[in-house]
């Protein structure tokens, strides 16, 4: 009964208002008032179109009060879900003409209405009705003349739809419910061993969540909710890639906009593109086209394709699929991984060639996106060898300090940062720096990011390690006599194959590191890189990276003393 208090009262504001200029406006509006008495229930409100009338011709007059009042009671009747499907054209109609408006207030109003419409029942799978509330919200955004406030608003109402209108799709098509990729970025902690078991859980979590509800065969057929979203996901596509919105009707908004969204939805609606036939092939087809042309490193792009918050959307959308699509997208993810591991030698930005290591940093750390790309790359005689070059371009970025002017200063540089991640401070660019000092710091940044990377892949072999172990696929060994068994799991015959592909790589690379930094908190962290291999090393008899990793810490322990002795 709260709603026909609230209801009643507003129809008094709007009587009161309306009583001097618009004498129909009051007039109604004492009419919608006895009505409203007459009525037992709020439910019956939806079979009484006057009282949604009223509010209806409160908008028409166009003025800023009477409309403030019909948008807000249009906003309370909507919520409750007592508005007929039947009105929302007309309601449409109404928040278009609103959306024109110059009032600010107004237009944050009529987001705010369609987003509710989203929110309740009243969420429209008609194609016409869908694109024309998506539309005034494009309109908002792209408007010169709207203020920040409105086209941030605008933005995020846009990006809410959309999920909405994808959530309804996982009801429809009655896929297994849940955003199956939206932790994949997780927060760098304070050591690299602790980021490999964070992201394994994860991953592990996304694929249970997966198999145990997930559909067995992809499917041909969609939903009119599925149709629909298709023609949303392929509208952006196309303005991503800057051009026009077929269904949408817009002729362009802001690529990084649309490509953000692209994003959103390839990371938390991975079981849409699993399961759906037609999504994987504009996944396939459309958007990995756009991405491998924006990868493109043989032009000078132009626009806002060359800036780095573009590129990094880039990035990200890129890693969203070798990340959670590689199994299905074998031949692109190929492609993408090939041309990651290519951007790290050429001669770009700095700033750019850290966005491509942060991401190989990102797989490096993930276990079990690791044990898919070797799997379905490194140990297939048709693939290339993704992970092994992936390995070895890390490494190159690392012992490429060695022929730099600024060598010392960037080791000394390296160490601070893993000084300050022990402390769980986040290195930054101090924009008050000197250039030169802002070179030696990105520098080292991409070293570190580079070392953290191929400690990653250390860290997991020993997880995959004793992930063997658990399931008993191997045992550990209890003597020096024990005869090293014959391997047969999948995953003990994986972590041979990348021990015997990675280790001299990462050897030279942290041997190096080791040697020369004298930092206690990145030496701390390659020693449990050593410890973690050598003790995978054991348990998979593999005897010359034992005794190779074992004899590098020989000789780094017994140089220490002759170290201290020089500098005296």
């Amino acid at each position: 009964m709260a709603l026909m208090a609230v209801l009643e009262s507003d129809l008094r504001a709007l009587s009161a208002e309306a009583r001097r200029r618009y004498p129909a406006v009051k007039d109604a509006a004492e009419h919608a008032i006895l009505k409203l008495r007459c009525l037992s229930s709020p439910s019956e409100i939806v079979h009484n179109e006057d009282i949604l009338k009223i509010f209806l011709m409160a908008c028409e007059v166009r003025t800023v009060k009477m409309s403030v009042i019909g948008l807000s009671c249009l906003q309370k009747l909507i919520s409750h879900d007592v508005v007929a499907p039947s009105a929302l054209k007309e309601i449409l109609d109404t928040l278009k003409d609103h959306g024109e408006m110059a009032d600010e207030s107004l237009q944050l109003k009529t987001l705010q209405t369609i987003l509710i419409i989203f929110q309740s029942r009243l969420q429209p799978d008609n194609e016409d009705y869908t694109a024309q509330a998506l539309v005034i919200i494009l309109r908002l955004l792209e408007n010169n003349r709207s203020s920040d406030s409105v086209r941030n608003t605008a933005a995020a109402t846009f990006r809410q739809a959309v999920a909405l209108i994808f959530d309804r799709v996982v009801s429809a098509e009655s896929l297994p419910p849940g955003k199956f990729g939206s932790g994949v970025y997780i927060s760098r902690s304070s050591s690299v061993s602790s980021d490999v078991n964070r992201n394994i859980n994860q991953l592990e979590l996304l694929e249970q969540e997966f198999s145990s509800g997930g559909p067995s065969l992809m499917r041909d057929t969609l939903t009119k909710s599925g149709k629909l979203a298709l023609r949303l996901l392929e509208d952006l596509t196309a303005l991503a890639a800057g051009g026009s919105a077929v269904w949408l009707r817009v002729s362009s908004i802001q690529r990084t906009f649309a490509l953000d969204l692209l994003e959103f939805i390839l990371s938390n609606y991975v079981v849409v593109f699993r399961a759906l036939v037609p999504y994987e092939e504009v996944l396939r087809r459309q958007i990995c086209s756009l991405l491998m042309t924006s990868l493109r490193t043989d032009t000078e792009p132009e626009g806002e394709s060359g800036e780095p918050y573009f590129r990094r959307l880039v990035l990200r959308s890129v890693a969203n699929i070798i990340r959670l699509y590689s199994s299905s997208l074998i031949t692109e993810s190929e492609v993408f991984l090939s041309m990651l591991v290519r951007v790290i030698s050429l001669d770009l930005p700095l700033w750019h060639r850290i966005l491509v290591l942060e991401i190989l940093r990102g797989f490096c750390v993930e276990a079990r996106t690791m044990q898919v790309l070797f799997l379905n790359f490194d140990m297939h005689p048709k693939n290339t060898n993704v992970v092994e070059g992936m390995v070895k371009a890390l490494a190159r970025v690392v012992s490429s300090i060695q022929f730099q002017d600024t060598c010392e200063e960037s080791l000394a540089a390296v160490a601070g940062m893993f000084s300050s991640k022990a402390k769980g401070i986040e290195w930054s660019l101090d924009s008050d720096a000197s250039n030169a000092a802002v070179l030696v710091a990105s520098e080292a940044h991409a070293i570190t990011l580079a070392i953290e990377g191929l400690l990653g892949v250390v860290f997991t072999v020993a997880t995959l390690t004793d992930e063997a172990v658990d399931v008993g696929e191997l045992d550990s060994p209890r003597c020096e006599s024990d005869p090293p068994a014959k391997l047969t799991g999948r995953t003990a015959l994986l972590c041979v194959s990348m021990v015997d592909s990675l280790w001299l790589t990462i050897l030279d690379a942290l041997s190096f590191i080791l040697a020369k930094s004298q930092g206690e908190a990145i030496i701390l962290e390659i020693l449990k890189g050593y410890q973690a291999f050598t003790q995978a090393c054991g348990i998979l008899h593999a005897v010359e990276p034992l005794n190779s990793f074992l004899a590098s810490l020989c000789k780094f322990t017994i140089g220490i003393p002759v170290e201290v002795e020089k500098r005296r």
